[in-house]
């Protein structure tokens, strides 16, 4: 029978004395929220670096091209040819 009165104190003292906080409504504020920074963007230089240069002329690369087929066997013609359309 004791265990029973201390229980019923116990529920009567803590549990139903305390009072929950009311809830407060979230709001929002008044002031609208700035927007978020963005990152720089890259500005061109006005003239071209030396690392943008070509290697070489399109005439330099064309000589090239056709020493090395003159040079090669007919099997490697044969490779090259495939890499150009028809």
């Amino acid at each position: 029978m004791s265990y029973i009165k201390k229980y019923q104190r116990f529920v009567e003292e803590f549990v139903m004395g305390t009072e929950t906080k009311p809830a407060t409504p979230i709001t929002t504020p008044d002031t609208p929220t700035r927007p978020r920074p963005t990152r720089p963007g890259i500005t061109p230089t006005e003239t071209p670096s030396e690392e943008d240069a070509p290697l070489a002329a399109a005439k330099q690369v064309m000589d090239r091209l056709e020493k090395v087929y003159s040079d090669s066997t007919q099997e490697e013609k044969d490779k090259i040819d495939s890499y150009f359309e028809k």
